[in-house]
């Protein structure tokens, strides 16, 4: 998230930037399939 522009808010999985406020990233929730991509599930995301 970091490497798209977000900042990491806490250690609970939470960043925000100027549009966008997403949670609940944390480990179970976000999968890397063998080409290396990366698959959020149950995000919660808002907009600022």
């Amino acid at each position: 998230m970091v490497a798209l522009g977000f900042s990491n808010m806490n250690s609970n999985g939470r960043y925000k930037n100027s549009e966008y406020e997403v949670w609940d990233l944390l480990p179970r929730n976000v999968l890397k399939d063998a080409e290396g991509d990366i698959y959020i599930i149950d995000a919660e995301i808002r907009r600022l």
